[in-house]
């Protein structure tokens, strides 16, 4: 027997997907500007800029210049105004896009955990700042532990050459 009285009721879910705003390239470098107030600009449009800053990972650490360019909706960042140490038991940098470079690896481009409408000063940074964290451990043991993904085969590679 069927009733509209028992009839399960229908309800109506409007679901919001809400737009993230793209944050300008004014917008990311004045945010950085006011929490790096001795940041040096070395070029700035509309379109890109390009900082260095100053980075210390940890309280006993000694600071890094970090040059970070923003164009076209993503970020590159690499140390700069030195050539950074290798690990005894290691022959290239851990966890990089180049080795010459010294372009440190912060998020995966196809992964995407950096979009243009995320800050600058809220994710890039402590991440670099991670990252130099995880690469002053890194000269002690060679061993990497700042995780990520598996493009970096050398550490892979040689782990396993020690094991046989």
């Amino acid at each position: 027997m069927s009733s509209k009285f028992f009839k399960k009721k229908k309800t109506s879910k409007s679901y919001v997907i809400k737009k993230t705003e793209v944050l300008s390239v004014n917008s990311q470098l004045e945010r950085l500007k006011s929490s790096f107030p001795n940041l040096e600009i070395i070029e700035s449009t509309k379109l890109r800029f390009e900082i260095i800053l100053k980075l210390r990972p940890h309280i006993f650490s000694r600071e890094y210049d970090v040059k970070i360019i923003h164009e076209r909706g993503s970020v590159s960042v690499f140390i700069v105004n030195e050539k950074l140490k290798i690990a005894q038991n290691r022959n290239k940098l851990p966890h990089v896009w180049n080795n010459e470079e010294q372009k440190i690896c912060l998020y995966s481009k196809d992964g995407g955990k950096w979009s243009s409408d995320k800050s600058i000063v809220s994710t890039i940074i402590p991440w670099a700042s991670e990252w130099l964290y995880y690469y002053e451990i890194w000269l002690i043991d060679g061993n990497w532990n700042g995780g990520g993904h598996d493009e970096y085969s050398n550490e892979n590679e040689e782990k396993n050459e020690e094991k046989i």
